[in-house]
């Protein structure tokens, strides 16, 4: 018995400290521009997104469907990627029904790059953000000016000034991007968008180990 336990609490503690470390830095591969073509990255807990977007196509972007498992602490950040890098990007999250939740264009006057807040002590943009609830939500990126529509044309968001942080005007689901703003460049194609609050907690992996051993256990009882 007393074997079977310290092996029991090995294989716990080892999920412990393995689990969170599958997760890490994902290259996007053939993300779409809309809900049902967005890359599902669910399970496999993002820490980090580079990809390209088109070069020509001034309304391209691409979608991603992530988890929410740390409400508090959800935030996206665009880091400029060097010579080949896109230099104003745009980030908009949706719900899991493809409703806004906020777009952000700018972080500042002086900062080109996007961010999406979130309510922790580790924000990393110059705003404070909302608690989200834990779930599945859609993550955008798209060039400057670059914004989601609705499936009757409307803007979902329309910010008075670029660097605000915004919600939606209309609560529509993305269908589309109207293409404004400049026209892209076609060797700046290149982002990296990267994220907190998509990895579970290690206590959160401790309780799953925990509850899948005791139904194991009870299952050869049986």
């Amino acid at each position: 018995m007393r074997r079977t336990l310290i092996g029991t609490c090995g294989f716990i503690l080892s999920l412990y400290v393995a689990a969170p470390c599958s997760a890490g830095p994902i290259v996007a591969t053939g993300a779409g521009s809309t809900i049902g073509t967005a890359e599902d990255l669910t399970g496999l807990y993002p820490t980090e997104i580079v990809g390209t977007l088109s070069g020509t196509d001034p309304a391209a972007a691409s979608v991603f469907k992530i988890s929410n498992l740390q409400p508090w602490n959800f935030s996206a950040l665009t880091v400029f990627t060097g010579a080949f890098g896109i230099p104003d990007t745009v980030l908009s999250l949706f719900d899991s029904s493809g409703v806004g939740i906020y777009l952000n264009d700018d972080i500042s006057g002086s900062n080109t790059m996007s961010c999406l807040p979130s309510v922790s002590l580790s924000n990393p943009c110059p705003t404070s953000g909302i608690t989200l609830p834990g779930g599945i939500y859609y993550l955008a990126i798209s060039r400057s000016f670059n914004y989601p529509v609705d499936g009757f044309g409307n803007e979902i968001f329309n910010p008075l000034s670029s660097t605000d942080l915004v919600g939606p005007s209309f609560t529509n689901p993305l269908a589309g991007w109207d293409g404004n703003g400049p026209s892209p460049d076609f060797d700046l194609v290149n982002y990296q968008i990267d994220l907190t609050g998509t990895v579970p907690e290690p206590a959160t992996w401790l309780l799953t180990a925990g509850v899948v051993l005791a139904l194991g256990r009870l299952r050869r009882r049986r």
